[in-house]
This record gives C-alpha cells, structure tokens and sequence, in this order.
C-alpha cells in the first residue's frame, strides 16, 4: 500500500476535482437560470466560459513544464477553490448578480485547466513511483476521474434542491482544497524538471511555447487527434452547457438534469476503465474511428429532447463510447512526447 501511495494520492485529488467540477456543472447554468430566466444569459455564460481555456491552454503546457507539474497542480486548485468560495462571499455581502456569476465564473475558468492538465502530466510520475504501467495508470486516472464526475452531477443536484445553487458552490470549494492538499502530501520525483534544466537552460518562456506547438504540429498523429479534440468540444459544450441545463430547468427537474449528467459520466467510467482491455484487442486508429462514429449514434437522440430516460440511456451510451478517448490521448502523449515538453 505504501508503495502505491503516490499514485492513491493524485486520484485522491483527481476524484475530488471531478466530484467538485460535476457539481459546477449544473449549478451555475442552474444559477444563472434562476437569477435571469433567459437561456440566452445561459448561452452567453457558456460561450464565455471557453474563452479563458482558449487564451490560456497554450501557455498552460509551457507553465506546468517550467514551474513544475506538482507545484502548479497545487496552486491551481487553491485559486479553483477561492474562486469558487467567492461566489458564496459575494452574495453574503451584496447581491449576487449575473455580471458578478460571469466574473466568477470565467476567474474560475482561468485556474481549471491548469490544475486539470497538472494532475495528467503527474501521471508518469505517480505511476512510476507506484510500479504502474502507464496504459493502466491512464485508464485507472481517467476512469476515477469519471467517477467523480457521475457523482458531482448527483450531489450537485441533491445540494440545489436542498440548499440552493449557490451554497451548493461550498461543497465544491472545500474539495477543490481537497485536491490541492493530496498533491501536495505526495512523494515524487518530478523527471520532467530534471530533463528540463538539462534540455532547456536557455529558452525564455515564449520561446518554450513556441517550440512546444512545433513539437505536436510535427506529429501527424497528435495534431490531427488534437483538431478532432477541440472540433468535438465546441459541438459537444453548448449541449452540456446549455440546451441540457434550459430543458430540464423550464421542466423544473433538477433531478433530471443531474440524472443525466451522471448517466454521461457513469458511461465514462466504463469506457475508461475499459481502454486497457481494449488497447491490447484494437489498433489506437480503430479505437479512435470507433469513439468518433460512435458518440455521433449515440448524441441524435438528444436533438429531439425526449423524455428523461431517454436522456438517461443516451447519456450512458455516449459517456461508454468517449470513455477510451481520454486515456488514449495520455498514454499518446506520453509515449511520443519528450518529458520536459509534455505539459
């Protein structure tokens, strides 16, 4: 048990981020909802929240690679976790308007991804201390990750209903420190910031970056698994973010909603934790034409926005077919990208 108790500490850390993003998840659309009853503020709210991944992601990479994967782990989460705890403070203390939940929200935005990207680049390192291999590591990080997120919708929904959207935010803040505290109590050995300072001592940090695209945009294979990545996000958000939260709000059915999301999540967990069995049966290219052809089957149903179950069991489904997707893009990364690159 000791031995595995790096790798037992960052999906300590991995759960409770999924769990606390799970519950964001549907209370701040349902937030925003209450407050202006306009599904057009939940669509700009939405739109806004992507912007900060944008701007900042490519700078991400360079920062975990400079700073070092553990320590921007750590304070990623802490500034989550404020960020969180603020929208509680400010309705306290004033009146908790739409403007100050988009603030907040984009604040938010700006810290995720980093804490989110950190405890992946961890992965080699937690799974290397804990005598893992890195497929199964992939599948075991991205599969509890999942699981996280198939309770976060539950809670979060359970938490709307008994306290409201905007107290449910404390139980997100608190895991968020949760997270930050795991990584911080873990013992590794940071490879990539030893590789760094032996192949890298003269780069300034743009120049990091820079080198850091030319190195995906020379292999085909990431490249192209990165424009599907970013292509199936921007159609996939606007439902999540959006048409999911409308629907079941003007139905007054947070329990649907949260239904929902755990059915996607739940479908995660499968499918992620199922990528080693699969790996060892199907090519990477057949596992990645599978998940594509798959997850669009699976989202049609959706359109017609049919009654709850069907929501249920096509969630499930399309959560089940993307699962694999998550791991195989680590364990890519990993086995084609140098250590001090692969923030």
């Amino acid at each position: 048990m000791k031995r595995s108790l790096p790798f037992v500490m960052l999906q300590t850390s991995n759960i409770a981020s999924g769990v606390g993003n799970g519950i964001v998840m549907i209370a701040v659309p349902w937030l925003v909802l209450d407050l202006t009853g306009s599904p057009a503020a939940a669509g700009l709210l939405g739109a806004l929240v992507m912007l900060p991944g944008i701007v900042v992601s490519p700078f991400i990479g360079t920062m975990i690679d400079r700073i070092g994967r553990r320590k921007v782990s750590i304070y990623a989460d802490v500034l989550s976790a404020v960020s969180v705890l603020l929208f509680v403070l400010v309705d306290r203390v004033g009146e908790l308007t739409y403007i100050w939940v988009v603030l907040l929200a984009v604040l938010g935005a700006v810290f995720d991804p980093a804490g989110h990207t950190a405890r992946k680049a961890l992965i080699p390192n937690a799974a290397a201390a804990s005598s893992i291999s890195l497929e199964t590591a992939n599948s075991r990080h991205e599969g509890l990750f999942a699981v996280g997120w198939a309770i976060g919708p539950a809670i979060g929904a359970a938490l709307i209903k008994l306290v409201g959207p905007v107290d449910a935010m404390l139980a997100t803040s608190f895991l968020f420190f949760v997270a930050s505290i795991s990584v911080m109590l873990m013992r590794i050995v940071d490879s990539a910031s030893e590789t760094r300072d032996q192949n890298m001592p003269h780069e300034n940090f743009w120049q990091a970056t820079v080198a850091g695209f030319r190195a995906l945009h020379a292999d085909r294979a990431l490249f192209s698994l990165t424009i599907i990545f970013m292509f199936t996000s921007a159609v996939y958000m606007p439902i999540e973010m959006v048409i999911l939260p409308v629907h079941f709000e003007r139905l007054g059915d947070a329990g649907g909603l949260g239904a929902t999301m755990t059915a996607l999540a739940s479908g995660m967990v499968l499918g992620a934790f199922s990528f080693g069995a699969i790996a060892r049966r199907f090519s990477r290219f057949a596992i990645l034409g599978g998940v594509m052809i798959g997850v669009a089957f699976a989202v049609m149903p959706m359109v017609w926005l049919p009654p709850t179950f069907v929501f249920v069991i096509a969630g499930f489904l399309m959560g089940a077919i993307w699962g694999p997707f998550n791991p195989l893009w680590n364990t890519l990364i990993q086995s084609r990208v140098p250590t001090e690159m692969q923030g």
